[in-house]
């Protein structure tokens, strides 16, 4: 499970598509439990008359890859 705590909200968004329907979105940015992965959430929940629907994903990246991408990057651009 992925913590909740020390989030970075990178966007934060609420939305009235309709006359009744809203709409919630929320990127946000955190370390895994053991601060071995680099997790980027995506939250978005629909509210209606006819119910509410939330999807979430995560995607993470191991800490030492994106150093290491970084280190690489910063070689090339000097």
């Amino acid at each position: 499970m992925v913590s909740e705590q020390r989030a970075l909200i990178l966007e934060q968004r609420v939305s009235k598509r309709a006359d009744t329907d809203l709409h919630c979105h929320e990127v946000s940015l955190r370390l895994s439990d053991d601060r071995r992965h680099l997790i980027l959430s995506h939250y978005t929940e629909h509210y209606s008359p006819q119910g509410s629907q939330w999807v979430e994903r995560h995607q993470q990246v191991p800490m030492d890859d994106l150093l290491r991408w970084l280190a690489h990057r910063a070689e090339h651009s000097a």
